[in-house]
């Protein structure tokens, strides 16, 4: 009986359990379907407003008609006239949006300013398509601006006149413009005026460099003139003597009488200046010398008169000594007199002009008066295949035409120094701007607020600023709240963000609001040319300026080298560190001249900055070998310590005011660039002193460094290192410790890489974020090649040379006799991480003496560091280094 009465209260209570999952089921299905009943019903209503405004759209094209069709395109035909056809498409784009986002229509600045620019638009076509009064007359409203457009053309004439009020409209639609997308007219003008400037200031160059080009050629020619008619002297030369020209007028003489028949023509000619006619016999005599004249003048080109006056000269003369012309020479078959054909041909001219200044005959008038042409004459060859060669030059020591034209040798030939130019950044790429939608930055604000809520934290986002990678949401905390609990909550918002990483920086510097730093999803990439671009860049004089990226605003970052006054770089491998500094590189290629700013750069590497070889800029080729780069930094010391010297004989503090006051003497910024410090100071442990001194005293003396390394330990960026460079940059790295090294904060582990960097310039509290500037190797390659036109590198040869001499002396120094155990000794030494006397004592069972020497000689290449007291001595170097550097024959 009890078991009976146990059941049947058990089952009833079976019943009630079920009851109760059936009606919760049952209510999570009507809670279901009144969620999905207002979605559908945004998709029916969005449907409808794409309908719409699709009908609409016919009716204007007049692709059909009906009364509805005629009333839905009367609205806008009628409303806004020939602009119609723009809202009817923002009505089906906002039905659009409602179908398939589920957004509306909203209002925003952005589209307030384009609705205005619209009104205005339609209000010029009626201003201009409408005649006072007839604005709104309704059969010509629809071809115009409507009737929204005829009120505001109504009111605009009316208030300002016909022309005034198209000047109004027209101004308005520009200043809106301009407020919608950020465009300067002023930033514009200026930009324009300079690039006018620039391109006058080059054609003047030019001009100015091709007159002073074409007035040295001239004066060049007129010297090798000069010195041609000094240097020849035909009384000397052995090739126009008497004896030679009477042997050739004896062989003329043996001419056949065929040959001499032909010849007896009569002579014709025409004077130039009067244009007479001259004609007149010759007799032998006379036919001798034209033959001789024809055979050695073929390729003279004398005046004509003087060619008859030398023919037709008195018969009296022909008694008289005959004296051969030094023009002379034999028809194109025959020896040349002289080798080089240029030279001949400029003395035989000189040599033709003098002859006929100091011999030249009057020509009786009467024999002029009796000549009339009959045939003009033609050089015989015939006759003169008798006669022998000109005598040739075989036998004189030099030739005279040769001195004549380089006397004391060869010219030395000029190098004309032409203007400089600065590349252009055309030649760079401009990036594209991904902005960050205003749904996305929606969204992220309702997760902060919800999110902080939820962990007991009342605050609100007060503003978003959006940069090329990250956005920044200042959150303003409620009144008693702890900075520290936001900051512990970092994980959390990441997850709840769906982040890759966030950085929170509270307080931001100057706000009493944090900044919670959330990565974009469309990432916008920053290139080199829109950096340079900015009008900071444009105009900064003196120093080193140089362009980083964007700011988390979207600012230009642009810094200066020369007041930082040393910059140190590092990152992990593939951050973003080797293109910064090719940044850094190309920047001053834009903006600097070989005078002002030289470089140094030391390659470990050998693939990084060997592209820049050649570049006038370079003080000495990119140093490659460690060993060099090591004696280049001890040139560097010295050469800071010659400027101080310099400085304080003349009584001036810094480089600047030495250029300023001895402009004649003015000395060029040096930046030294260090493209992997942990690699040089590992193979080359002694630079670490003259960094340390250049870091420490260089500034006043215009050199400065920039230090880049993707090794950031304490081995490498030393206490000494980063107490005389306060200027860092750091990109992305794996750890918090690294971030402490490199920035004495962490922070840097929380970046995306890609360029994402904190820069802390001297003098600044907290870092800055920023986007670094991108340029590819083509673009480097490119400007690496114009830069090159411009002149080549005249390398210092002091440092070559100063080089050259360490490394020799080095050399002589390894060669000498070494202990045999020394290399063992090494080994050992450097396994163990200590080095002591008593150690190779034992090892090797040497004595004291022995081993104490080993110990110093180690110290002296060093391999291991100078005693510290009890504590063991510190390695410094590898021994596969120390093998290759000492061991190694």
């Amino acid at each position: 009986m009890a078991e009976q009465k146990e059941r049947a209260k058990a089952t009833p209570r079976k019943t009630a359990t079920r009851r109760k999952a059936t009606t919760s089921s049952k209510t999570t299905k009507k809670t279901t379907a009144n969620t999905q009943v207002p979605k559908i019903r945004k998709e029916v209503r969005g449907l409808f407003t794409m309908l719409f405004a699709f009908v609409a759209l016919l009716g204007m094209f007049n692709i059909t008609s009906g009364t509805v069709v005629d009333v839905i395109a009367g609205i806008f035909k009628y409303g806004f006239g020939f602009g119609g056809i723009i809202p009817c498409l923002y009505v089906g784009y906002v039905g659009w949006r409602i179908l398939y986002a589920d957004e509306g229509f909203s209002f925003t600045k952005r589209g307030l300013l384009l609705s205005l620019v619209y009104l205005f638009g339609i209000t010029v076509i009626t201003l201009l398509l409408a005649d006072p009064g007839q604005e709104l007359l309704t059969t010509k409203i629809a071809t115009q601006g409507g009737v929204i457009g005829g009120l505001l053309a109504v009111l605009l004439r009316t208030l300002l006149g016909d022309v005034g009020a198209i000047i109004v409209a027209v101004v308005l639609i520009l200043g809106l413009l301009l407020l919608i997308y950020q465009i300067s007219l002023r930033s514009g003008l200026h930009k324009a005026k300079e690039k006018t400037d620039v391109g006058l200031e080059i054609a003047r160059n030019i001009t100015e460099e091709t007159v002073h080009q074409a007035k040295e050629r001239y004066t060049e020619w007129k010297e090798q003139q000069a010195e041609k008619r000094r240097a020849y002297n035909q009384e000397k030369d052995e090739r126009f003597t008497k004896s030679a020209a009477a042997e050739v007028i004896a062989n003329a003489a043996q001419v056949s009488a065929e040959a001499r028949a032909e010849a007896e023509v009569v002579l014709t000619t025409e004077t130039p200046s009067q244009g007479i006619t001259i004609e007149s016999s010759v007799d032998s005599n006379q036919i001798k010398e034209v033959l001789v004249s024809q055979a050695s003048h073929q390729s003279d080109e004398r005046p004509a008169e003087e060619q008859v006056a030398n023919m037709v000269a008195d018969e009296d003369d022909a008694d008289d000594e005959l004296e051969v012309p030094p023009f002379l020479r034999g028809p194109s078959s025959y020896p040349s007199v002289v080798d080089d054909s240029a030279h001949s041909e400029a003395v035989e001219s000189t040599a033709a002009q003098e002859r006929y200044e100091d011999e030249a005959v009057a020509i009786d008038e009467s024999d002029i008066e009796a000549a009339s042409i009959t045939k003009p004459v033609a050089p015989s060859t015939a006759s003169l295949t008798a006669m022998h060669p000109v005598p040739t030059m075989d036998g004189t020591a030099e030739d005279t035409a040769a001195v004549a034209v380089t006397v004391g040798g060869a010219p030395k030939p000029r190098r004309i120094e032409l203007p400089y130019r600065f590349p252009s950044l055309t030649m760079l790429s401009k990036g594209t701007v991904n902005p960050v939608t205003g749904q996305e930055v929606t969204h992220n604000v309702t997760v902060l607020e919800e999110t902080l809520k939820s962990f007991g934290v009342t605050a609100r986002v007060v503003n978003a600023t959006q940069g090329p990678t990250v956005t920044r949401y200042e959150i303003e905390p409620a009144p008693g709240t702890k900075v520290s609990r936001i900051l512990n909550l970092s994980d959390d918002l990441k997850m709840a963000l769906a982040a890759i990483d966030i950085r929170i920086e509270a307080p931001i510097p100057g706000k009493s609001a944090v900044g919670i730093e959330v990565p974009n999803k469309n990432v916008t990439a920053v290139h080199l040319r829109d950096v340079l671009e900015a009008e900071k860049f444009q105009k900064a004089r003196g120093g080193i300026p140089v362009g980083l990226g964007k700011d988390i605003a979207g600012e230009a970052v642009i810094t200066d080298l020369a007041k930082m006054p040393h910059l140190l770089v590092a990152g992990s491998t593939g951050s973003g560190k080797s293109v910064c500094v090719n940044t850094l590189i190309s920047s001053i290629l834009f903006s600097r001249k070989p005078s002002e700013v030289q470089l140094i750069l030391v390659d470990p590497k050998m693939v990084e900055l060997s592209v820049y070889n050649g570049i006038p800029h370079l003080k000495v080729p990119v140093v490659t070998d460690m060993k060099k780069a090591a004696a280049v930094l001890r040139w560097a010391v010295r050469e800071m310590e010659a400027r101080y010297l310099a400085m304080s004989e003349n009584g001036v503090r810094n480089i600047s005011g030495f250029n300023e006051r001895y402009p004649d003497k003015a000395m060029p910024l040096i930046l030294i660039i260090i493209d992997e410090l942990a690699d040089l100071m590992m193979t080359a442990p002694d630079v670490e002193e003259a960094i340390n001194r250049l870091a420490a005293k260089a500034r006043a003396a215009g050199i400065h460094m920039v230090l880049a390394t993707q090794r950031p330990s304490v081995n490498v960026i030393t206490g000494t290192i980063k107490a005389n460079v306060p200027s860092r940059i750091s990109f992305a790295v794996a750890t918090q410790i690294d971030s402490r090294t490199i920035l004495d904060m962490a922070g840097a582990e929380k970046l995306l890489g890609k360029g994402d960097m904190l820069f802390n310039p001297i003098g600044a509290s907290k870092p800055i974020r920023i986007q670094g500037a991108f340029i590819s190797d083509e673009e480097v390659e490119e400007l690496v090649a114009f830069v090159k036109q411009q002149g080549r590198p005249e390398y210092d040869e002091s440092i070559v040379e100063e080089v050259e001499q360490e490394l020799v002396e080095e050399a002589d120094h390894d060669t000498e006799e070494q202990d045999e155990l020394l290399e063992r000794a090494a080994e050992l030494v450097i396994s163990a991480g200590q080095g002591s006397t008593s150690m190779l004592q034992r090892r090797f069972r040497i004595g004291y003496s022995r081993a104490a020497r080993l110990i110093d000689t180690m110290e002296e290449m060093r391999i291991i560091g100078p005693a510290n007291g009890s504590k063991p001595r510190d390695i410094l170097m590898t021994f596969a280094a120390a093998k290759e550097k000492y061991f190694t024959k």
